[in-house]
Order: structure tokens, then sequence, then C-alpha cells
């Protein structure tokens, strides 16, 4: 029965809009803000909202919001705690500040069949999206466009999920938990708007749409696999390794700051003292000059305690990542699970493979793809690379392979390689020869290795900002 398939995928973990520049990437791709010879601004139909998706989904925020954000600051005794912009608040937070709804009708075998009548298709997407805010009004829509320029017709929606009867903070707020429930998204999105659909391709086609399959869904959003869950753990890892290094390395340099600034004002009040002592014994000294050293003396005294302040900061950033080192030591032996995965990765790249991964759009992805998507990030439509995932020392620097993604979503096919620091492209010619076993880094092996020196310096931090703060409890006559 039937041969017209139906998707409709809400916005989720790595698509989630949890910040602004992702709001910002989500603009990009559906209002084709780069050029490209590939798009043409006539297959770019927008049927709701306008052509700046941003201030689309503030102005969203302001009507829906500025009277429950008025109520609650005006219930602040403390300035602090007031809200000057819901939108830039909810921004920052890391939560879905919006979320985005991609409606796909047909697939690519269908539509080389009918062609000709994509344009049809954009009437058809203004009656489901008119019935989606029909039936699903927490759903504030913001912005919606449809895609005619790729394998089949598709509307991207984008809006914001507002609640209210909220007791703490604002009285309405936005919140994807309670409007996109399970029964929501099965009801309205998998259900009803899946009659809609299929009454209109009945209409145009005279074919109808595939029945809902049975068991879970898999058109609700993107598959929920374990490794992509798991892998997670290693996004947390490189950046926290990274947050470390950088404790680690502050430390030490206001540690030997204070060391030398210790050593050297020491000295001076040292000398200062004496100098106090001799004037007071000899009367013939000018007495102004007693002052003068006096005053220099307490200065001194206040820059040493000025230092001291300055370590005691520092060991207080040692001992938290100390902490956090903790934490780290417990995520690496978590990442051995994805050890061969890693390895099957960079033994294709050094090979020079093509890396089957599965089929994305669908979810079908095998255990190397489900790796890839969850690390993926794009350089320009086209082409992604995967530089927090696995790296190579090379003659012109640290780089990653970039990868041309098949438009099929079956495979990515090696490109070239990108510098991880000045973003520099170079061509495979050029250095595939430097991309071996041996010049790998941000292996687990080197992270343990990474993980163990951190260890080593924040101990040797700490060990001596006890032996400096005993020295100024003796200094203070503690």
């Amino acid at each position: 029965m039937g041969n017209i398939s139906y998707t409709a995928h809400v916005s989720n973990k790595k698509s989630a809009i949890t910040s602004k520049s992702k709001l910002a990437v989500v603009a990009k791709h559906n209002l084709r803000k780069y050029k490209s010879s590939d798009y043409s601004k006539d297959n770019i139909c927008i049927i709701y909202g306008t052509s700046n998706l941003i201030d689309d989904v503030k102005t969203v925020y302001h009507k829906e919001f500025d009277e429950a954000l008025e109520e609650y600051n005006k219930k602040q005794t403390r300035p602090d705690r007031k809200i000057e912009d819901y939108f830039e608040h909810v921004a920052g937070k890391e939560q879905d500040m919006a979320v985005e709804i991609i409606i796909q009708i047909g697939d690519r075998e269908f539509w080389r069949q009918f062609d000709d009548m994509k344009s049809y298709m954009k009437l058809s997407y203004q009656i489901i999206l008119d019935e989606l805010r029909k039936r699903l009004p927490q759903f504030v829509v913001a912005n919606a466009v449809v895609h005619l320029d790729e394998d089949s017709p598709h509307m991207h929606i984008v809006g914001v999920p507002v609640a209210d009867g909220y007791k703490k903070g604002l009285s309405k707020q936005v919140s994807k938990r309670k409007v996109f429930t399970k029964e929501v998204l099965s009801r309205v999105l998998q259900d009803e708007l899946r009659d809609v659909a299929n009454k209109e391709v009945n209409d145009w086609f005279g074919e109808q749409i595939k029945e809902k399959s049975k068991g879970r869904n898999h058109d609700l959003s993107v598959a929920e696999y374990k490794v992509a869950q798991e892998t997670k753990h290693l996004t947390q890892l490189q950046e926290q390794v990274e947050e470390s290094d950088r404790a680690v390395k502050a430390s030490k340099a206001v540690e030997k700051e204070y060391t030398d600034k210790k050593e050297k004002l020491e000295f001076d009040i040292s000398y200062l003292e004496s100098m106090r002592r001799i004037t007071k014994s000899l009367s013939e000294m000018d007495s102004r000059e007693s002052k003068h050293i006096s005053k220099e003396l307490d200065e001194k005294r206040l820059e040493l305690q000025s230092v001291n302040q300055e370590l005691a900061s520092a060991i207080e950033k040692a001992e938290d990542a100390t902490k956090l080192l903790d934490r780290i030591k417990n995520f690496v032996s978590s990442f051995r699970l994805f050890a061969p995965t890693i390895e099957e990765y960079a033994n294709q790249v050094e090979s020079d493979r093509t890396i089957e991964a599965g089929n994305s759009f669908r979810g079908i992805l095998n255990e190397l793809g489900k790796l890839l998507e969850a690390f993926k990030e794009l350089i320009k439509e086209g082409l992604c690379w995967f530089p927090r995932l696995m790296r190579w020392k090379t003659s012109k620097g640290e780089v990653a392979p970039v990868f041309l993604e098949k438009s099929n979503g079956y495979s990515y096919s090696l490109y070239g390689y990108m510098n991880v620091e000045t973003k520099e492209y170079y061509s495979k010619d050029m250095i595939q020869w430097e991309i071996k076993a041996g010049n790998r880094t941000g292996t687990v092996e080197q992270m343990d290795a990474n993980v163990e020196a951190m260890a080593r310096d924040l101990q040797e931090i700490l060990r001596i900002g006890a032996e400096q703060k005993k020295l100024w409890e003796v200094y203070e006559g503690r």
C-alpha cells in the first residue's frame, strides 16, 4: 500500500539549538546564507517569517515572554537577580532555546519520477505548517522554509516551545521537554500530520503515504545509539584535559612569579629592617630619611601580602584542577571501549580509503559511522572533518583530515588536510606520506600520559604552595 515516505525529525542532541551560534548555523543552512552554484534562490521558499531567522526567533521571545519577564523583574529585590533580556538569558544556559522540525515527503527515487512537480509541494507544506500551528500552539513558529533544490522537497520549521504555569522564575518559560512530549511527537507529528500529508499527496499524485511502522518509530528523531551517548565522554575529556592543562600552566606561572617576587621582597624587607635599626641608633641620621625608610618598608610588606594572595588563588585553582583530574582519570578508562573503532578510523585515513559509514539519513550506521556522526564538524556544505577524534603531526603542523561527504549519506572520501590551529588547507599529495601511525596525536595512550604529567605538575605546585604558606605564617607570627 503506497510508495511515498513521510518523515518528521525533531532537533535533538548534536542537532539541538542550544546557543546563538548553533541558531546561526541553522539559519545559514535553511536560508542558504552562503554562495554556491548548486543552489538557486528560486528554490528556497520562505513560507513563514523573514530572511533573518535569528531576528524572527527574537521577535517570538519578545512577544511571548516580555510580559512574564516584566512581572518577574518587579518581584526581585536584588538587582543581580533581574533578567535584562530573556533571549540572551536562555542562550547562555545551554538548553534548547529553539527547536527545528524537518518534514520530508517522498524519497529521492520517488522524486526522480516527478521532478517537474516539486514546486507544487510549496502549497502542500503551507497547509501542513498551518495544521501544525493549529494542533500544537505551544510551539510558536518563528520561521519556515521549503527547500526544492535537494533530492526531495522538505520543510525546515524553527520555533520556540512555550510552557506556562511555573512557580519559580518566569511564569512562562522555554521548555522543549514540556511541549514535545512522547504523546505529542506520536500523535501530532506522526499521526495527525501524516494524515494531512497523505491527503495532499493523494490529491496531487494519486498516491498514498506509507503506513506508520509498528514498534519504535525512527522518524521522530535521530536514533539514540549507545555508542553515541558514550562518545560524548570523549568530547568532555578533550575539553577538560585542555582546561586542566591551562590551569596547570597558569598555576606554574603564578608560582614562579611569586617565588621571584618573594625572594626580592624578603631581601628588601630584611635590608630595610636593618636600615631602620641603624637609624634608631644613630642620632645624627636625618629623621626624614628614617620616615622614608619606614614608609618604603610598609609598602614592601603590602606588596608581599598581595603576592601571597596571588599564590593562594593559584593554589586554589590547582586544587580544583586536581579534583578535575580525578574525574578525567575515570573517563579515560571508559574510552578504551572505543579504541578499536578509533583505530579503524585512523587506519583508513592513513590508507587513503573511503570510509563506509552506513546511511546517516535513515539512522542506519555502523559502529564507525556512529562515532563519526557524534564528532562531525562541518567546514562548508559537502565538506567535514573530525579534529577532536584523531590528529597527525606533520611538517605543516598538527593536521586533521577533511572529507568529502557523499550526498547519499553513506560514505566519506578523503579530500585533503587542514591545520587544526591555523585552518590552513593542504592537499593529499602534499602531506599524505606523513600521515602514519607513528605521527598520531590525541590517542587514549597519549591522553593517559598527559593526565599523569599534569598530576605531577599539580602535586609540585601544591607542595611548594604549602611550604610558602608556612613561611608566610611564620612571618606573620602565627
